[in-house]
């Protein structure tokens, strides 16, 4: 495999809508942090006009990697923890903008686009698989280096980190998870049967001719507690406007029945064992009913579990305060073990 090659931007923002603003009312400190002209690199990528850098205020950075264009958020100290950021299956960095936004003085957070998602672009031949997925985001840490790493997941996310980070446990300080797994789904037939419909050839023409697993990640029935903004909700259709596009997500999850990917997964996941976990599942996720969160408790003894009043399933988008609140208070409690430095006092 080639070397990749890194690229950073600044870009301004471009856009004139009040959605920032409005992220900043929602939110109580949200920062609205204007952007300076110039470039740091020689590229002609640009950020779409459609990203409003009010809501998403951060530096865009690129990475060839193994044909892929990956783009990445990468923001805080670069001595810090990692917090590395891995979006659920049609969402991409801008998921996790809030968190970044609370957590980047304390931790270097990291959000990759995975290949086909959000600004990044998949090389011709990929087949948004949940093995090559994963060894997408295996190069990309092995690329950045990154250690001391808190890996954060939700929904697709969560196999991704397993099987990316499994050879790499020394790099992981610990977890994060929501509405996610990290084992085989056979024994779940409560699960198995509906992701059978949900990927059928049907369903896949209903998708690209509607958009709705994008659209539904900002829908009230996918979140619970929150409906996002006009403007907040185009940020997850946007980089599927192109019918061809929609495919990848309903594949990956395909790839979930995958009998060799399940068996990889159930081997990988030990190897987390003795790392602490924080499980954040949403108290009406249908994976919730299905007591993932205890199967996580189950296979990674030193967790702490919560349930979110009123979240359903895309949990760190559905209360991002809570989750960030309920991060700092868990992290101020292992981290003497970690030997890592509390958190700041009056943050929140």
């Amino acid at each position: 495999m080639s070397r990749p090659l890194i690229i950073h931007e600044r870009r301004t923002n471009r856009s004139a809508e009040p959605a920032g603003l409005r992220e900043a009312k929602r939110h109580p400190g949200f920062e609205i942090r204007k952007k300076t002209d110039g470039e740091i690199g020689s590229t002609d990528i640009r950020r779409p006009d459609w990203v409003d850098s009010q809501l998403y205020p951060f530096e865009d950075r690129w990475m060839i990697l193994d044909g892929h264009r990956v783009h990445y958020v990468d923001e805080g100290p670069r001595d810090a923890p990692v917090l590395l950021f891995v979006h659920p299956g049609a969402g991409w960095s801008f998921t996790y903008r809030y968190h970044i936004q609370q957590l980047k003085n304390e931790f270097r957070c990291v959000a990759p686009d995975l290949p086909g998602y959000g600004l990044s672009e998949a090389a011709d031949g990929y087949g948004y698989t949940l093995q090559e997925q994963a060894s997408v985001l295996e190069q990309f840490v092995e690329a950045l280096d990154l250690r001391r790493i808190v890996a954060w997941a939700n929904d697709g996310g969560g196999p991704t980190v397993v099987l990316a980070l499994s050879d790499h446990t020394d790099r992981v300080l610990g977890l994060v998870v929501g509405g996610t797994f990290g084992w085989s789904i056979k024994p779940y037939r409560m699960v198995v049967w509906p992701l059978r419909i949900f990927t059928s050839r049907v369903l896949r023409a209903v998708n690209r001719y509607t958009n709705f697993l994008a659209w539904s990640m900002g829908s009230k029935m996918a979140l619970g507690t929150r409906t996002l903004t006009k403007i907040e909700r185009a940020h997850y259709t946007r980089p599927f406007k192109e019918r061809d596009s929609r495919s990848g997500t309903l594949k990956l999850y395909a790839s979930f029945l995958d009998h060799e990917t399940q068996e990889v997964l159930d081997r990988a996941l030990p190897a987390f064992r003795d790392k602490p976990v924080l499980i954040q599942f949403g108290e009406k996720d249908a994976m919730t009913r299905e007591q993932w969160h205890m199967r996580w408790a189950d296979e990674l003894p030193h967790n702490r579990t919560i349930l979110l009043p009123g979240v359903r399933h895309f949990t760190f988008e559905g209360n991002p305060e809570e989750t960030v609140q309920n991060f700092r208070d868990w992290w101020n409690e292992i981290r003497e073990t970690l030997n890592e430095p509390a958190l700041a006092a009056g943050t929140a």
